[in-house]
């Protein structure tokens, strides 16, 4: 038999692996779990799945990094690029960070990870729903008399956007359970969606030039949120690869832990 180290994957103690190849179930410590999974609290799922399986967490990360970035670019204008930019991404929308993150939200369930099912799931709805706004064959603003100079068309884009703002800070609240990494990422999330609507309710009142000043902002922020974005994909990367060095999160399991009474 084989006699191997255990690595963040694997938890801290050591395992045995027989002549078949066989290694039992093995089970992580929180702070592991959490890094890998963005589970709240490092709270391991029921059963040996995250074991078995493979973990769709990266996958899921860098579906949205992805999207997330060039779009980041076409709202702050950079090298030539604006808002109409957004037409060559219509693919991407959809299979990137729409099919890909809800599958990996989806996989997500079934280890038993709520709080990053949700997260995962609701994003790629988030994507999908953008993708099929920019795609010029659904053309929904046609729908509008004025298009997409219609009050009705931007003010009914700044209240969905507005609640999405809404789910953006409940999401922070509950990712200050995870790291600081994560947080950082979900309260930037959370001022893009925010900025955005702001900026359609202002194109709706048709004041266009502080519109693009604000989505100008709300791009600034998605930046950023991709720049922490893309150090938390290299993190989780690097584990899974089982480097010989951790990229540190910023650990939060600790942190608003529940009280137990007996």
């Amino acid at each position: 038999m084989a006699n191997n180290s255990r690595d963040i994957e694997k938890g801290s103690e050591q395992y045995h692996e027989d002549a078949k190849g066989f290694r039992p179930p093995v089970q992580l410590t929180p702070e592991q779990y959490e890094q890998l999974f963005l589970q709240p609290g490092g709270r391991a799922s029921i059963g040996t799945l995250s074991q078995r399986l493979g973990n769709p967490t990266p996958l899921a990360i860098l579906a949205y990094l992805l999207c997330l970035t060039p779009t980041a670019c076409f709202l702050m204008g950079w090298g030539g690029s604006d808002a109409t930019s957004m037409v060559t991404m219509v693919g991407a929308y959809y299979f990137v960070g729409g099919l890909i993150m809800v599958t990996a939200g989806v996989m997500e369930w079934v280890l038993g990870n709520t709080f990053p099912f949700v997260i995962f799931v609701s994003f790629g709805g988030f994507w999908l729903g953008f993708g099929l706004l920019q795609d010029p064959s659904h053309s929904l603003a046609s729908a509008f008399t004025d298009g997409s100079s219609s009050v009705q068309f931007n003010k009914g884009l700044m209240f969905y956007l507005a609640f999405w703002s809404v789910a953006g800070v409940i999401f922070f609240v509950a990712s200050l359970r995870t790291n600081i990494v994560f947080a950082v990422i979900l309260f930037t999330f959370t001022m893009v969606v925010t900025f955005l609507s702001v900026g359609y309710g202002y194109l709706g009142n048709g004041d266009v030039e502080f519109a693009t000043t604000i989505f100008t902002t709300a791009g600034a922020f998605a930046w950023v949120n991709a720049c922490i974005a893309w150090y938390l994909e290299f993190s989780l990367i690097m584990a899974v690869v089982e480097m010989p060095f951790t990229v540190p999160l910023g650990d939060l399991s600790g942190f608003l832990v529940k009280v137990k009474t007996s």
